[in-house]
Protein backbone atom coordinates (compact mmCIF):
# COMPACT_ATOMS: atom_id res chain seq x y z
CA UNK A 1 0.00 0.00 0.00
CA UNK A 2 2.86 2.25 1.05
CA UNK A 3 5.02 1.47 -2.28
CA UNK A 4 1.68 2.29 -4.50
CA UNK A 5 1.26 5.72 -2.26
CA UNK A 6 4.89 6.41 -3.33
CA UNK A 7 4.52 5.75 -6.95
CA UNK A 8 1.71 7.91 -7.20
CA UNK A 9 3.25 10.88 -5.85
CA UNK A 10 6.36 10.13 -7.72
CA UNK A 11 4.49 10.40 -10.43
CA UNK A 12 2.34 13.39 -9.69
CA UNK A 13 5.29 15.11 -9.16
CA UNK A 14 7.15 13.96 -12.30
CA UNK A 15 3.58 14.88 -14.51
CA UNK A 16 3.85 18.73 -12.55
CA UNK A 17 7.84 18.95 -13.69
CA UNK A 18 6.75 18.25 -16.85
CA UNK A 19 4.09 20.98 -16.68
CA UNK A 20 6.14 23.26 -15.94
CA UNK A 21 8.39 22.64 -18.29
CA UNK A 22 5.90 22.73 -21.20
CA UNK A 23 4.70 25.88 -19.83
CA UNK A 24 8.57 27.42 -19.75
CA UNK A 25 9.49 26.05 -23.59
CA UNK A 26 5.87 27.41 -24.46
CA UNK A 27 6.48 30.79 -22.47
CA UNK A 28 9.87 31.17 -24.47
CA UNK A 29 8.19 30.30 -27.55
CA UNK A 30 5.55 32.97 -27.15
CA UNK A 31 8.44 35.41 -26.40
CA UNK A 32 9.60 35.09 -29.98
CA UNK A 33 6.31 36.21 -31.39
CA UNK A 34 6.58 39.92 -30.36
CA UNK A 35 7.63 41.53 -33.34
CA UNK A 36 9.51 45.41 -33.02
CA UNK A 37 6.77 48.15 -33.26
CA UNK A 38 7.87 50.06 -36.20
CA UNK A 39 6.36 53.14 -37.27
CA UNK A 40 7.54 56.89 -38.78
CA UNK A 41 6.18 60.53 -37.51
CA UNK A 42 3.40 61.85 -38.92
CA UNK A 43 3.81 65.52 -38.98
CA UNK A 44 1.22 66.76 -37.70
CA UNK A 45 -0.46 70.34 -38.97
CA UNK A 46 -1.13 71.57 -35.40
CA UNK A 47 0.22 70.84 -31.97
CA UNK A 48 -2.02 70.40 -29.14
CA UNK A 49 0.06 72.47 -26.46
CA UNK A 50 -2.70 74.59 -25.75
CA UNK A 51 -5.64 72.78 -26.87
CA UNK A 52 -6.77 69.39 -29.09
CA UNK A 53 -8.99 70.67 -31.91
CA UNK A 54 -12.06 69.13 -32.17
CA UNK A 55 -13.65 67.20 -35.34
CA UNK A 56 -16.35 64.35 -36.16
CA UNK A 57 -15.77 60.99 -36.23
CA UNK A 58 -16.55 60.39 -39.52
CA UNK A 59 -13.80 63.76 -40.71
CA UNK A 60 -11.19 61.25 -39.36
CA UNK A 61 -12.73 58.48 -41.19
CA UNK A 62 -14.27 56.68 -38.03
CA UNK A 63 -18.18 55.76 -37.61
CA UNK A 64 -19.86 57.56 -35.00
CA UNK A 65 -22.87 55.34 -35.02
CA UNK A 66 -20.31 51.95 -34.20
CA UNK A 67 -19.00 54.13 -31.21
CA UNK A 68 -22.60 54.65 -30.01
CA UNK A 69 -22.98 50.98 -29.73
CA UNK A 70 -19.73 50.76 -27.40
CA UNK A 71 -21.12 53.28 -25.35
CA UNK A 72 -24.51 51.31 -25.38
CA UNK A 73 -22.38 47.95 -24.58
CA UNK A 74 -20.44 50.07 -21.59
CA UNK A 75 -24.08 50.45 -19.92
CA UNK A 76 -25.87 47.97 -20.55
CA UNK A 77 -22.72 46.40 -18.64
CA UNK A 78 -23.00 48.74 -15.85
CA UNK A 79 -26.75 48.17 -15.62
CA UNK A 80 -26.05 44.52 -14.86
CA UNK A 81 -23.32 45.31 -12.52
CA UNK A 82 -23.26 48.94 -10.45
CA UNK A 83 -19.17 47.89 -9.56
CA UNK A 84 -18.14 48.72 -13.20
CA UNK A 85 -17.70 52.63 -13.57
CA UNK A 86 -15.42 54.34 -16.62
CA UNK A 87 -15.29 57.83 -15.81
CA UNK A 88 -13.77 59.10 -18.94
CA UNK A 89 -12.73 57.73 -22.50
CA UNK A 90 -11.26 60.12 -25.13
CA UNK A 91 -10.56 59.29 -28.56
CA UNK A 92 -8.02 60.50 -30.80
CA UNK A 93 -7.14 60.25 -34.48
CA UNK A 94 -4.60 62.34 -36.51
CA UNK A 95 -4.52 64.47 -33.82
CA UNK A 96 -8.71 65.33 -33.63
CA UNK A 97 -10.38 64.73 -30.63
CA UNK A 98 -13.42 62.86 -31.90
CA UNK A 99 -15.04 61.26 -28.63
CA UNK A 100 -14.68 63.05 -24.87
CA UNK A 101 -16.64 60.81 -23.49
CA UNK A 102 -17.79 61.23 -19.62
CA UNK A 103 -19.85 58.52 -17.83
CA UNK A 104 -19.56 59.39 -14.15
CA UNK A 105 -21.59 62.25 -13.10
CA UNK A 106 -19.34 63.03 -10.38
CA UNK A 107 -16.16 63.60 -12.69
CA UNK A 108 -16.69 66.29 -14.97
CA UNK A 109 -14.93 67.63 -18.14
CA UNK A 110 -11.39 69.19 -16.89
CA UNK A 111 -10.46 67.10 -13.80
CA UNK A 112 -7.72 65.79 -13.33
CA UNK A 113 -7.78 61.84 -12.52
CA UNK A 114 -5.60 59.68 -10.68
CA UNK A 115 -3.33 57.81 -13.38
CA UNK A 116 -1.71 54.94 -10.82
CA UNK A 117 0.94 52.99 -12.86
CA UNK A 118 0.62 55.17 -15.86
CA UNK A 119 3.04 57.10 -13.76
CA UNK A 120 5.12 54.61 -14.66
CA UNK A 121 5.65 55.24 -18.31
CA UNK A 122 6.14 59.03 -17.64
CA UNK A 123 9.04 57.79 -14.83
CA UNK A 124 10.45 55.87 -18.27
CA UNK A 125 10.25 59.45 -20.35
CA UNK A 126 12.22 61.57 -17.63
CA UNK A 127 14.97 58.87 -17.25
CA UNK A 128 15.40 59.08 -21.34
CA UNK A 129 15.89 62.79 -21.26
CA UNK A 130 18.38 62.37 -18.06
CA UNK A 131 20.00 60.46 -20.69
CA UNK A 132 19.62 62.72 -23.19
CA UNK A 133 20.39 65.73 -21.31
CA UNK A 134 23.69 64.09 -19.59
CA UNK A 135 22.96 63.93 -15.89
CA UNK A 136 23.03 59.76 -16.63
CA UNK A 137 25.31 57.86 -18.17
CA UNK A 138 23.19 55.54 -19.90
CA UNK A 139 21.12 52.54 -18.73
CA UNK A 140 23.98 50.52 -17.99
CA UNK A 141 25.33 52.36 -14.88
CA UNK A 142 24.93 49.87 -11.93
CA UNK A 143 22.13 51.51 -9.71
CA UNK A 144 24.11 51.46 -6.52
CA UNK A 145 26.31 53.92 -8.14
CA UNK A 146 23.47 56.29 -7.03
CA UNK A 147 23.04 55.05 -3.32
CA UNK A 148 27.27 55.36 -1.99
CA UNK A 149 26.06 57.25 0.66
CA UNK A 150 23.47 54.46 2.17
CA UNK A 151 26.02 51.68 1.93
CA UNK A 152 23.62 48.90 2.91
CA UNK A 153 25.28 46.60 5.20
CA UNK A 154 25.63 42.63 4.26
CA UNK A 155 24.36 43.15 0.82
CA UNK A 156 23.41 40.04 -1.80
CA UNK A 157 26.33 39.99 -4.02
CA UNK A 158 23.80 40.36 -6.83
CA UNK A 159 23.08 43.79 -5.40
CA UNK A 160 26.37 44.75 -7.44
CA UNK A 161 24.87 43.83 -10.84
CA UNK A 162 22.13 45.77 -10.54
CA UNK A 163 21.27 48.33 -13.36
CA UNK A 164 19.07 51.08 -14.33
CA UNK A 165 18.00 49.06 -17.49
CA UNK A 166 17.38 46.38 -15.22
CA UNK A 167 14.80 48.87 -13.36
CA UNK A 168 13.29 49.79 -16.73
CA UNK A 169 12.35 46.72 -17.51
CA UNK A 170 11.17 44.89 -14.61
CA UNK A 171 14.15 42.36 -14.06
CA UNK A 172 15.12 43.00 -11.06
CA UNK A 173 15.37 39.65 -9.31
CA UNK A 174 13.90 41.01 -6.10
CA UNK A 175 11.65 39.32 -3.80
CA UNK A 176 9.30 42.56 -3.36
CA UNK A 177 6.06 41.06 -3.06
CA UNK A 178 4.68 44.84 -4.30
CA UNK A 179 2.43 43.86 -6.65
CA UNK A 180 -1.29 42.84 -7.43
CA UNK A 181 0.18 39.02 -7.47
CA UNK A 182 0.68 39.81 -3.23
CA UNK A 183 -1.75 42.26 -2.72
CA UNK A 184 0.96 44.93 -2.39
CA UNK A 185 2.19 43.28 0.74
CA UNK A 186 5.45 44.40 0.32
CA UNK A 187 4.86 47.94 -0.92
CA UNK A 188 2.67 48.36 2.28
CA UNK A 189 6.02 47.49 4.57
CA UNK A 190 8.20 49.85 2.52
CA UNK A 191 5.68 52.52 3.13
CA UNK A 192 5.54 51.91 6.61
CA UNK A 193 9.44 52.99 6.50
CA UNK A 194 11.32 56.06 6.89
CA UNK A 195 13.94 55.69 4.12
CA UNK A 196 12.22 53.99 0.90
CA UNK A 197 15.53 53.42 -1.22
CA UNK A 198 17.15 52.16 1.74
CA UNK A 199 14.31 50.11 2.55
CA UNK A 200 14.45 48.77 -1.28
CA UNK A 201 18.13 48.64 -1.59
CA UNK A 202 17.99 45.57 1.40
CA UNK A 203 15.68 43.56 -0.38
CA UNK A 204 16.74 39.70 -0.91
CA UNK A 205 16.82 38.34 -4.17
CA UNK A 206 14.79 35.91 -5.88
CA UNK A 207 17.09 35.78 -9.04
CA UNK A 208 19.87 37.46 -10.77
CA UNK A 209 18.60 40.88 -12.15
CA UNK A 210 18.23 40.71 -15.64
CA UNK A 211 17.00 37.59 -15.95
CA UNK A 212 13.52 37.41 -15.50
CA UNK A 213 10.31 40.03 -15.56
CA UNK A 214 8.44 40.54 -12.40
CA UNK A 215 6.22 43.86 -11.87
CA UNK A 216 7.83 46.10 -9.37
CA UNK A 217 6.35 49.41 -8.31
CA UNK A 218 9.45 49.73 -6.31
CA UNK A 219 11.83 49.14 -9.69
CA UNK A 220 9.79 52.49 -10.19
CA UNK A 221 10.19 54.72 -7.27
CA UNK A 222 13.99 53.44 -7.12
CA UNK A 223 14.09 55.39 -10.81
CA UNK A 224 12.70 58.57 -9.34
CA UNK A 225 15.55 58.72 -6.38
CA UNK A 226 18.27 58.16 -9.10
CA UNK A 227 16.93 60.92 -10.73
CA UNK A 228 16.72 63.26 -7.74
CA UNK A 229 20.16 62.27 -7.11
CA UNK A 230 21.32 62.83 -10.86
CA UNK A 231 20.20 66.06 -11.69
CA UNK A 232 20.41 67.50 -8.40
CA UNK A 233 16.23 68.40 -8.45
CA UNK A 234 13.27 66.88 -7.38
CA UNK A 235 11.55 64.81 -10.26
CA UNK A 236 8.56 66.50 -10.37
CA UNK A 237 10.44 69.74 -10.72
CA UNK A 238 12.87 68.11 -13.98
CA UNK A 239 9.44 66.86 -15.39
CA UNK A 240 7.63 70.37 -15.28
CA UNK A 241 11.22 71.87 -16.97
CA UNK A 242 11.50 69.53 -19.45
CA UNK A 243 8.47 67.38 -20.22
CA UNK A 244 5.28 68.96 -19.01
CA UNK A 245 5.85 72.93 -19.54
CA UNK A 246 6.52 71.71 -23.08
CA UNK A 247 3.86 70.08 -23.72
CA UNK A 248 1.30 72.32 -21.80
CA UNK A 249 0.44 70.56 -18.83
CA UNK A 250 0.25 72.54 -16.09
CA UNK A 251 -2.14 70.93 -14.01
CA UNK A 252 0.17 67.81 -12.26
CA UNK A 253 -0.25 66.04 -8.41
CA UNK A 254 2.03 63.97 -7.19
CA UNK A 255 3.06 62.45 -3.98
CA UNK A 256 6.06 62.23 -2.40
CA UNK A 257 7.87 59.32 0.18
CA UNK A 258 8.37 60.88 3.59
CA UNK A 259 12.15 61.84 2.39
CA UNK A 260 10.49 64.00 -0.15
CA UNK A 261 11.14 61.77 -3.24
CA UNK A 262 8.04 61.82 -6.08
CA UNK A 263 6.81 58.19 -6.31
CA UNK A 264 8.22 56.82 -9.72
CA UNK A 265 5.17 53.91 -9.35
CA UNK A 266 1.93 56.06 -9.08
CA UNK A 267 -0.03 58.60 -7.22
CA UNK A 268 -0.13 61.07 -10.06
CA UNK A 269 -2.81 63.05 -11.48
CA UNK A 270 -3.32 64.81 -14.72
CA UNK A 271 -6.24 65.72 -16.59
CA UNK A 272 -7.25 63.14 -19.63
CA UNK A 273 -6.07 65.48 -22.17
CA UNK A 274 -3.40 65.89 -21.42
CA UNK A 275 -2.70 62.15 -20.41
CA UNK A 276 -3.45 62.14 -24.33
CA UNK A 277 -0.77 64.68 -25.33
CA UNK A 278 1.81 62.27 -23.75
CA UNK A 279 0.61 59.64 -26.01
CA UNK A 280 0.93 61.61 -28.75
CA UNK A 281 4.85 62.67 -27.52
CA UNK A 282 5.46 59.32 -28.28
CA UNK A 283 3.09 58.69 -31.50
CA UNK A 284 5.98 61.78 -33.13
CA UNK A 285 8.86 59.78 -31.94
CA UNK A 286 9.65 62.55 -28.94
CA UNK A 287 9.40 65.51 -30.60
CA UNK A 288 6.95 68.77 -30.02
CA UNK A 289 6.69 71.53 -31.87
CA UNK A 290 9.85 72.65 -33.04
CA UNK A 291 11.66 70.81 -30.13
CA UNK A 292 12.75 66.84 -29.33
CA UNK A 293 11.79 66.41 -25.87
CA UNK A 294 13.03 63.26 -25.30
CA UNK A 295 15.14 61.59 -28.46
CA UNK A 296 13.78 59.71 -31.05
CA UNK A 297 16.07 56.52 -30.45
CA UNK A 298 14.74 56.19 -26.75
CA UNK A 299 11.35 56.23 -27.82
CA UNK A 300 11.92 53.59 -30.07
CA UNK A 301 14.00 51.72 -27.53
CA UNK A 302 10.93 52.17 -24.87
CA UNK A 303 8.78 50.17 -26.77
CA UNK A 304 10.90 47.43 -27.71
CA UNK A 305 10.31 44.47 -25.91
CA UNK A 306 12.82 44.08 -23.75
CA UNK A 307 11.10 41.51 -21.45
CA UNK A 308 8.82 39.27 -21.51
CA UNK A 309 5.09 39.07 -19.33
CA UNK A 310 4.12 36.05 -20.38
CA UNK A 311 7.18 34.08 -19.66
CA UNK A 312 6.14 31.17 -17.23
CA UNK A 313 8.30 32.33 -13.74
CA UNK A 314 8.03 31.40 -10.56
CA UNK A 315 6.43 33.29 -8.02
CA UNK A 316 7.78 33.06 -4.11
CA UNK A 317 5.48 32.63 -0.93
CA UNK A 318 6.46 35.29 2.33
CA UNK A 319 8.80 32.75 3.29
CA UNK A 320 10.69 32.88 -0.22
CA UNK A 321 9.41 29.55 -1.20
CA UNK A 322 7.75 28.32 -4.66
CA UNK A 323 4.21 29.05 -4.69
CA UNK A 324 3.34 26.74 -7.46
CA UNK A 325 -0.25 27.27 -7.46
CA UNK A 326 0.15 31.01 -7.92
CA UNK A 327 2.62 30.61 -10.44
CA UNK A 328 0.74 28.42 -13.05
CA UNK A 329 -2.12 30.43 -12.13
CA UNK A 330 -0.26 33.81 -12.96
CA UNK A 331 1.02 32.33 -16.34
CA UNK A 332 -2.82 31.38 -16.82
CA UNK A 333 -4.24 35.01 -16.17
CA UNK A 334 -0.85 37.10 -18.50
CA UNK A 335 -1.62 34.42 -21.13
CA UNK A 336 -5.24 34.19 -21.18
CA UNK A 337 -6.73 36.96 -19.55
CA UNK A 338 -4.58 40.23 -18.78
CA UNK A 339 -4.40 42.23 -22.81
CA UNK A 340 -0.78 43.85 -23.61
CA UNK A 341 1.27 41.78 -22.38
CA UNK A 342 3.29 40.35 -25.24
CA UNK A 343 6.19 42.73 -24.24
CA UNK A 344 7.52 45.46 -21.88
CA UNK A 345 9.26 48.15 -22.73
CA UNK A 346 10.93 50.82 -20.62
CA UNK A 347 7.87 50.88 -18.38
CA UNK A 348 5.39 50.35 -21.48
CA UNK A 349 3.16 47.83 -22.25
CA UNK A 350 3.47 46.45 -25.64
CA UNK A 351 1.23 44.37 -27.72
CA UNK A 352 1.96 42.05 -30.75
CA UNK A 353 -0.45 43.92 -32.99
CA UNK A 354 1.27 47.17 -33.03
CA UNK A 355 0.03 48.94 -29.92
CA UNK A 356 1.62 50.30 -27.04
CA UNK A 357 0.26 51.40 -23.29
CA UNK A 358 0.58 53.08 -20.25
CA UNK A 359 -1.41 51.02 -17.54
CA UNK A 360 -2.86 51.72 -14.40
CA UNK A 361 -4.52 49.43 -11.65
CA UNK A 362 -8.14 50.31 -11.58
CA UNK A 363 -8.34 51.22 -15.55
CA UNK A 364 -6.66 53.87 -16.48
CA UNK A 365 -5.04 53.48 -20.22
CA UNK A 366 -2.94 55.73 -22.18
CA UNK A 367 -2.96 53.57 -25.73
CA UNK A 368 -0.99 54.30 -28.77
CA UNK A 369 -2.01 52.17 -31.97
CA UNK A 370 0.52 53.89 -34.06
CA UNK A 371 -0.77 52.51 -37.85
CA UNK A 372 -3.66 54.22 -37.07
CA UNK A 373 -2.79 57.30 -35.72
CA UNK A 374 -5.32 56.86 -32.44
CA UNK A 375 -4.68 57.39 -29.32
CA UNK A 376 -7.00 56.09 -26.47
CA UNK A 377 -7.28 57.40 -23.07
CA UNK A 378 -9.20 56.00 -20.28
CA UNK A 379 -9.85 56.55 -16.23
CA UNK A 380 -11.69 54.65 -13.87
CA UNK A 381 -13.01 52.97 -11.34
CA UNK A 382 -12.47 49.07 -12.19
CA UNK A 383 -11.70 46.21 -10.15
CA UNK A 384 -10.32 42.55 -10.98
CA UNK A 385 -10.82 41.43 -14.78
CA UNK A 386 -13.29 44.44 -15.42
CA UNK A 387 -10.11 46.54 -15.08
CA UNK A 388 -9.39 45.65 -18.60
CA UNK A 389 -12.74 46.64 -20.01
CA UNK A 390 -11.38 49.42 -21.93
CA UNK A 391 -9.27 47.49 -24.00
CA UNK A 392 -12.53 45.75 -24.46
CA UNK A 393 -13.95 48.18 -25.78
CA UNK A 394 -10.96 49.18 -28.09
CA UNK A 395 -10.58 46.23 -29.84
CA UNK A 396 -14.49 45.12 -30.23
CA UNK A 397 -15.65 48.86 -31.29
CA UNK A 398 -13.22 51.72 -31.20
CA UNK A 399 -10.59 49.24 -34.08
CA UNK A 400 -13.65 48.30 -35.92
CA UNK A 401 -14.80 52.24 -36.13
CA UNK A 402 -11.82 52.96 -38.09
CA UNK A 403 -13.53 52.39 -41.75
CA UNK A 404 -11.43 54.53 -43.58
CA UNK A 405 -7.94 57.02 -43.97
CA UNK A 406 -10.35 59.42 -45.76
CA UNK A 407 -13.67 61.54 -44.53
CA UNK A 408 -16.59 59.19 -44.50
CA UNK A 409 -19.59 60.71 -45.54
CA UNK A 410 -21.12 62.64 -42.26
CA UNK A 411 -23.38 61.34 -39.63
CA UNK A 412 -24.93 64.20 -37.69
CA UNK A 413 -27.31 62.30 -35.80
CA UNK A 414 -25.00 59.90 -34.32
CA UNK A 415 -22.40 62.41 -33.52
CA UNK A 416 -24.76 64.72 -31.66
CA UNK A 417 -25.77 61.93 -29.18
CA UNK A 418 -21.75 61.17 -28.84
CA UNK A 419 -21.24 64.76 -28.14
CA UNK A 420 -23.85 64.55 -25.70
CA UNK A 421 -21.82 62.36 -22.96
CA UNK A 422 -19.31 65.06 -23.06
CA UNK A 423 -20.72 67.07 -20.21
CA UNK A 424 -23.25 65.47 -17.81
CA UNK A 425 -24.77 66.37 -14.34
CA UNK A 426 -24.43 65.17 -10.93
CA UNK A 427 -27.09 62.94 -9.65
CA UNK A 428 -29.98 64.01 -7.29
CA UNK A 429 -31.43 61.48 -5.34
CA UNK A 430 -34.70 61.59 -3.62
CA UNK A 431 -33.94 63.95 -0.55
CA UNK A 432 -35.31 62.03 2.66
CA UNK A 433 -37.62 64.47 4.53
CA UNK A 434 -36.11 63.24 8.07
CA UNK A 435 -33.12 62.12 9.07
CA UNK A 436 -32.54 59.41 11.24
CA UNK A 437 -30.65 59.60 14.59
CA UNK A 438 -29.72 56.57 16.97
CA UNK A 439 -29.41 57.50 20.65
CA UNK A 440 -25.63 56.81 20.39
CA UNK A 441 -24.84 59.38 17.44
CA UNK A 442 -24.79 62.48 20.44
CA UNK A 443 -22.81 59.96 22.64
CA UNK A 444 -20.52 59.77 20.04
CA UNK A 445 -20.45 62.96 18.07
CA UNK A 446 -16.96 64.95 18.55
CA UNK A 447 -14.71 61.69 19.90
CA UNK A 448 -11.41 61.42 18.51
CA UNK A 449 -10.59 57.23 17.82
CA UNK A 450 -7.13 56.13 17.86
CA UNK A 451 -6.91 53.22 15.69
CA UNK A 452 -4.25 50.34 15.58
CA UNK A 453 -1.25 50.67 13.91
CA UNK A 454 0.15 47.40 13.00
CA UNK A 455 1.06 46.99 9.78
CA UNK A 456 -0.65 44.06 9.26
CA UNK A 457 -3.66 45.44 10.57
CA UNK A 458 -3.64 49.04 9.36
CA UNK A 459 -1.51 49.35 5.94
CA UNK A 460 -2.90 52.65 5.30
CA UNK A 461 -1.81 53.93 8.70
CA UNK A 462 -5.33 55.77 9.12
CA UNK A 463 -5.53 57.42 12.39
CA UNK A 464 -7.84 59.67 14.45
CA UNK A 465 -11.47 59.23 13.56
CA UNK A 466 -14.47 61.59 14.01
CA UNK A 467 -17.73 62.07 13.26
CA UNK A 468 -19.25 65.34 14.21
CA UNK A 469 -23.19 65.36 14.04
CA UNK A 470 -24.23 69.27 14.57
CA UNK A 471 -28.09 69.56 15.65
CA UNK A 472 -30.19 70.02 13.35
CA UNK A 473 -27.48 69.82 10.47
CA UNK A 474 -28.66 67.57 7.09
CA UNK A 475 -24.83 66.32 6.90
CA UNK A 476 -22.19 64.89 9.18
CA UNK A 477 -18.61 66.46 9.28
CA UNK A 478 -16.19 62.91 9.00
CA UNK A 479 -12.24 63.37 9.28
CA UNK A 480 -9.01 60.91 10.25
CA UNK A 481 -5.29 61.30 9.44
CA UNK A 482 -2.67 59.99 7.07
CA UNK A 483 0.72 59.70 7.10
CA UNK A 484 3.02 62.81 6.59
CA UNK A 485 0.42 64.95 8.99
CA UNK A 486 -2.32 65.41 7.29
CA UNK A 487 -6.06 65.38 7.99
CA UNK A 488 -8.82 64.53 5.63
CA UNK A 489 -11.92 66.53 6.67
CA UNK A 490 -15.50 66.39 4.08
CA UNK A 491 -18.75 66.58 4.75
CA UNK A 492 -21.38 63.47 4.41
CA UNK A 493 -25.30 63.71 3.05
CA UNK A 494 -27.39 62.52 5.34
CA UNK A 495 -30.81 63.45 3.44
CA UNK A 496 -29.78 61.02 0.49
CA UNK A 497 -27.61 63.41 -1.50
CA UNK A 498 -23.53 63.90 -1.99
CA UNK A 499 -21.97 66.35 -0.21
CA UNK A 500 -18.82 67.47 -2.19
CA UNK A 501 -15.95 68.98 0.23
CA UNK A 502 -12.57 70.27 -1.26
CA UNK A 503 -9.66 68.62 1.41
CA UNK A 504 -5.68 68.52 0.76
CA UNK A 505 -5.96 69.48 -2.77
CA UNK A 506 -8.62 66.60 -3.27
CA UNK A 507 -12.91 66.68 -3.51
CA UNK A 508 -14.52 63.84 -1.84
CA UNK A 509 -18.05 63.09 -2.38
CA UNK A 510 -19.74 61.54 0.12
CA UNK A 511 -23.16 59.94 1.71
CA UNK A 512 -23.59 58.48 4.78
CA UNK A 513 -26.79 56.53 7.24
CA UNK A 514 -27.31 54.91 10.43
CA UNK A 515 -27.21 51.22 8.81
CA UNK A 516 -28.03 50.09 12.43
CA UNK A 517 -28.49 51.78 15.46
CA UNK A 518 -24.32 51.61 16.75
CA UNK A 519 -23.18 51.44 12.64
CA UNK A 520 -22.86 54.53 10.76
CA UNK A 521 -22.39 53.20 6.78
CA UNK A 522 -19.94 56.40 4.59
CA UNK A 523 -20.18 55.63 1.10
CA UNK A 524 -17.63 58.35 -0.39
CA UNK A 525 -15.85 58.85 -3.55
CA UNK A 526 -12.69 60.88 -4.14
CA UNK A 527 -13.45 62.90 -7.38
CA UNK A 528 -10.75 61.28 -9.97
CA UNK A 529 -9.56 58.41 -8.13
CA UNK A 530 -9.35 54.84 -9.24
CA UNK A 531 -11.91 53.37 -6.94
CA UNK A 532 -15.03 54.25 -5.28
CA UNK A 533 -15.01 53.86 -0.89
CA UNK A 534 -16.41 52.49 2.19
CA UNK A 535 -16.22 53.09 5.72
CA UNK A 536 -18.38 51.00 8.32
CA UNK A 537 -18.03 52.54 11.45
CA UNK A 538 -19.49 50.38 14.67
CA UNK A 539 -19.36 52.15 18.21
CA UNK A 540 -19.79 50.17 21.67
CA UNK A 541 -19.23 52.00 24.79
CA UNK A 542 -15.15 54.20 24.02
CA UNK A 543 -14.89 51.61 21.31
CA UNK A 544 -15.28 51.76 17.60
CA UNK A 545 -14.74 49.13 14.93
CA UNK A 546 -13.71 50.40 11.40
CA UNK A 547 -14.10 48.20 8.43
CA UNK A 548 -12.12 50.17 5.11
CA UNK A 549 -13.36 49.34 1.58
CA UNK A 550 -11.51 50.15 -1.13
CA UNK A 551 -9.36 50.00 -3.93
CA UNK A 552 -6.59 47.44 -2.56
CA UNK A 553 -9.16 45.41 -0.97
CA UNK A 554 -10.95 45.08 2.69
CA UNK A 555 -9.63 46.26 6.17
CA UNK A 556 -10.78 46.30 9.51
CA UNK A 557 -8.92 48.49 11.74
CA UNK A 558 -10.17 48.20 15.94
CA UNK A 559 -9.29 51.15 18.16
CA UNK A 560 -10.71 53.26 20.91
CA UNK A 561 -11.51 56.81 22.18
CA UNK A 562 -7.99 58.87 22.19
CA UNK A 563 -7.29 59.53 25.64
CA UNK A 564 -6.81 63.82 25.96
Amino acid sequence: MVGSILIFLTSMILLLLALLTALQLFSMYRSHQMNEIIYDPTNPTYWPTKKWQVSSPEEQGVSSAELLKMIDFYHKKQQKNKEINIDSLTIIRNERLIADLYFNPLFPKDKKHIINSCTKSIMGILIGIAIDKGHIENIDVPVLDFFKDLNPKNIDKRLNTLKIKDLLTMRTGWHSQDSYLYQWTGLFKMQATENWAEHILKLPFEASPGSRFDYSNMASFLLSAILTKACATDTLSFAEEHLFNPLGIKDIFWEKSPKGIYMGFARMWLKPHDMAKLGLLYLQKGKWENAQVVSKSWVEESIKAHSFPKQYRYIYNENNKIDFAASGGNWVFSNLVRPFTDGYGYQWWLDKFGMFSAIGVGGQYIIVLPKERLIVVATSKLKGKDSFLPATLLKKFIIPAIKSNAPLPPDETAHQQITSFTAVSIPQNEIKSTVYFPAIAKEISGNTYSLDSAINLNPWQHNNIMLLFEPNADYAMFSYTIPINQTIKYRVGLNNQYRITNSNDRSHAAIGEWTSPNTFTISHEIIGYSSKGKWILTFSNNEIEVIEIGMTGKYHYPGKVKDD
